[in-house]
């Protein structure tokens, strides 16, 4: 099928209506060499943010013009002793036109909706309660795409940064963007911030000088593709158990003039991929990354995935895949910052299925906890459908 290159219009209207400010912004720790527990509740980041994070965005989040009305938008996350709430809204207007002979999309979508709930029962022992909504037409069972919603118990506090999570929470696998359809989640069963999972996860994040490691691992139920095509994201409904790790590292420079980040994810996945015939498949999935931050104004980010695919039937089936992700930012002044991506999706078996996308724009945070994206965005693609 020929390729063609189709041209996306996106503005992100993003309200953090209590808390955090979208799934997760991995931009901010590149540009500080920042560990994500700095900032979040969860500690391997996204959601609920911590008070100090709060207080960086009413610092640094806003047009320094509209500096009188944003004394005004203090966010209390506190509502008692020891709970705390928050929440995220992001509402999206697509505007798709992809050429001749094709269909022009035009539409207002609510990307998301999640209330975010923290009980400390005391200095080590928390309850995390992140309810999403259903998107329009995916409330369907087993689709990875229906909602998204984390529950899990957390013992923190403890010397070294060790902690225990136990529930259902998203594995802590590669960069955390706040875009669900990057091709580096959506080709590789991470449809961020939706798909979650089942388990355990034990973490360390030491502080070492000027720098940081956090060494994860997890056991969950793991997700699976079956023989027809279909998906589960939520588990796998067999015995067998997937395994997440991920080892981070972060450096920060003196007075704050630079950062850098290092790190890597594998995961190991066995299922049934035909229960029927009895025909078991294992997914591994490798991810590197590598972000840096300049003077406080440039961030860079970049991802390279491997997906392999392995089918024990007759013929031993393999299937292999790659992702690439590229960002860059760049602030403007307090509250504008540019912003450029680039992503590749590289089906390794059939080069017809490849694709590319480009996208350029600037996000804007006139108010703290008022977000505005303008993004466009040229897809080569085999069919000119992706939004």
């Amino acid at each position: 099928m020929k390729k063609r290159i189709t041209a996306f219009v996106l503005s992100l209207f993003l309200l953090s209506i209590i808390s955090s400010g979208s799934y997760s912004y991995p931009k901010f720790a590149a540009l500080y060499g920042e560990k994500c527990s700095n900032c979040h509740v969860n500690p391997t980041g996204g959601g609920m943010r911590k008070p100090g994070a709060m207080k960086f965005a009413r610092k640094t989040l806003f047009f320094r013009f509209l500096k009188q009305a944003n004394a005004s938008t203090n966010i209390e996350t506190q509502i008692s002793q020891g709970i705390s709430v928050g929440g995220d809204m992001r509402m999206l207007f697509v505007d798709n036109q992809v050429g001749e002979n094709l269909p022009h999309f035009n539409s207002f979508f609510q990307m998301q909706g999640d209330l975010y709930l923290n009980a400390e029962v005391n200095d080590y022992i928390s309850v995390m309660i992140a309810p999403g909504l259903y998107i329009p037409g995916n409330n369907i069972p087993n689709n990875p795409l229906a909602t998204k919603y984390e529950i899990y118990g957390l013992i923190s506090g403890i010397p070294a940064g060790i902690y225990l999570k136990v529930g259902r929470f998203i594995p802590n696998f590669g960069i955390k963007l706040p875009e669900h359809r990057a091709y580096n989640r959506q080709f590789n069963d991470f449809y961020t911030p939706y798909a979650s999972d089942a388990g355990f996860e034990l973490g360390i994040s030491p502080d070492f000088g000027n720098g940081s490691l956090t060494l994860t691992a997890g056991v969950s139920n793991g997700s699976s593709t079956n023989a027809a095509g279909q998906t589960n994201n939520n588990f796998d409904f067999d015995t067998q158990r997937q395994f997440t790790g991920s080892l981070d590292f972060r450096w920060q420079g003196k007075k704050r003039k630079w950062g850098l980040g290092l790190g890597g994810s594998f995961i190991n996945n066995p299922f049934k991929y035909d229960p029927a015939n009895g025909t078991d498949a294992i997914r591994k999935v490798a991810a590197g990354y590598v972000a840096g931050g300049f003077m406080e104004r440039v961030a860079i980010m970049g991802e390279w995935t491997y997906n392999r695919l392995d089918i024990a039937n007759a013929t031993s089936t393999r299937f292999d895949q790659r992702t690439l992700f590229g960002e860059i930012d760049i602030r403007i002044i307090d509250g504008l910052d540019l912003k450029g991506q680039y992503e590749l999706y590289d089906n390794l078996a059939n080069e017809i299925l490849n694709r590319r996308r480009y996208s350029f724009g600037v996000d804007m945070f006139p108010l703290t906890g008022l977000e505005i994206e303008s993004i466009v965005r040229l897809v080569k693609e085999p069919n000119g459908s992706d939004i």
